[in-house]
């Protein structure tokens, strides 16, 4: 047999079964665990002890129908018989033992000249042969059976340590996640006073300076930085506050606190909060008539905020974003609608996972860890809604989530559009009007 050698001491054959070579010490320990195991009448020991009475039972059946029928065509029948079931239960020495044992008394009865051992020609002790043979055989099967019992232990006991290494290792994973939690949480905690504290005062500066009326250029210089602080202290606490989010969601701690809301008031907003930020046209179209559901106002606030911006962030500068509010008869529909260049079909499952970033986005410049999409669909499906992303790479994106709504509302033509805001302006106030929204979902993952 031709074997190849593997690694862990496992050896492949050339029919490519593995087969596990032990050393003589693993073998006994195996067949010591192996006998624990046994009942204790069925110790080798035993076996050994009562292999002689065994066979001398089986002689006197045989003599007996000797006797009674004068002749006796088969008379290692009853031997076999006794060689057979000593090998079953105490394995191969005590089969040996008896294999023996029936051989001396066979010749000593049945092999003339009678009544004495081995004394005959070899024509005459020829015969027990087949004998011999048969309990050879059957003492050989019984070795293939104890390894195959051996081996069986052995991959029992391998499995036992697997699990229960597997289980340690488990456990520590547990506990290394639960101390990352942890940590989430109060560095979190512990980020978010100081950064809102240096944001408060960044913007009060800035507040100052923008009411004198004849400002140095040393003054302005100093207000460009003060806003450069306060553009990142935004991005830190933003980020701080999805941090946040994270630790509450994998904790199960995340509360709602529902409400009769109208969801255009709540789209309407985050519209334009993004509209004013980033200066981007944006196309709203919904129904007339007002869509009031139990939400949670700023958790939905929340959604749509990071969903829109998503879809602002991985798509052309200055190319318009598209908002879509169809009501069905159980749930409201909400498409956004970008420009982008579109996510394969693999990626747009894993675009909710937690800290997921598309290739595209983790080799691009846009900042972010692939947290607003994972905070936004835990909470999406606790307000039992769904949410997901059509998409594909060329073509515009189409990013869609359903919400359950209370009652019917006929959809109606309505339409809101937001213009381009002109990069020096520094605020502009919006009427838009009425929005009815529901819910939303980005194209891009963060």
């Amino acid at each position: 047999m031709t074997m190849r050698a593997t690694h862990s001491r496992v050896y492949i054959d050339r029919h490519g079964r593995r087969m596990k070579q032990m050393s003589l010490a693993q073998r006994t320990i195996l067949r010591k665990a192996y006998i624990r195991q046994s009942p204790g009448w069925r110790h080798p020991l035993v076996g050994y002890i009562l292999c002689p009475f065994i066979i001398a039972v089986a002689m006197v059946c045989t003599l007996f129908l000797q006797k009674a029928l004068n002749i006796v065509h088969f008379a290692s029948a009853f031997p076999i018989l006794a060689i057979l079931l000593v090998a079953l239960f105490w394995g191969v020495g005590p089969a040996l033992i008896a294999v023996a044992l029936g051989t001396v008394l066979l010749d000593y009865y049945f092999v003339p000249p009678f009544g004495q051992i081995m004394a005959g020609t070899w024509r005459d002790t020829i015969q027990l042969v087949p004998f011999i043979i048969a309990g050879c055989t059957i003492a050989l099967i019984t070795a293939q059976r104890e390894r195959a019992r051996l081996l069986a232990l052995g991959a029992e006991q391998e499995l036992q340590v697997y699990a229960e290494e597997m289980e340690l290792a488990n456990r520590k994973l547990e506990e290394a996640d639960q101390m990352k939690d942890q940590f989430l949480s109060i560095a979190s905690h512990e980020l978010k006073t100081p950064v809102t504290s240096i944001r408060g005062h960044a913007q009060l500066t800035i507040h100052r300076l923008n009411k004198q009326k004849n400002a140095s250029p040393e003054m302005e210089e100093i207000g460009m930085a003060l806003k450069k602080i306060n553009d990142q202290t935004t991005r830190l606490t933003n980020l701080i506050d999805d941090l946040m989010d994270v630790s509450s969601i994998r904790a199960g701690k995340l509360e709602l606190r529902k409400q009769k809301s109208d969801l255009r008031d709540i789209c309407r907003e985050a519209v334009e909060d993004e509209h004013l930020l980033n200066g981007r046209p944006i196309t709203l179209n919904m129904p007339e008539r007002a869509v009031n559901v139990a939400v949670d106002r700023d958790r939905m606030a929340q959604v749509l905020l990071n969903l829109i911006s998503n879809a602002i962030k991985y798509s052309p500068d200055g190319s318009p974003i598209e908002v879509i509010l169809n009501e069905r008869p159980s749930s409201a529909l909400i498409q956004v609608k970008d420009s982008g260049k579109g996510i394969p079909k693999d990626q747009q499952t894993h675009i909710f996972e937690i800290f997921y970033r598309t290739p595209d986005a983790q080799t691009s410049s846009k900042r972010g860890l692939g947290l607003g999409l994972a905070i936004s669909k835990n909470i999406v499906e606790r307000h039992d809604g769904s949410i997901w992303c059509e998409s594909e790479p060329g073509r515009e994106a189409l990013s869609s989530s359903s919400s359950q709504s209370r009652r019917l509302v006929s959809p109606g033509d309505y339409a809101t559009y937001y213009p381009p805001i002109p990069a020096r302006s520094p605020f502009l106030l919006l009427d838009g009007g009425e929005v009815d929204l529901c819910a939303l979902l980005p194209a891009y993952a963060a």
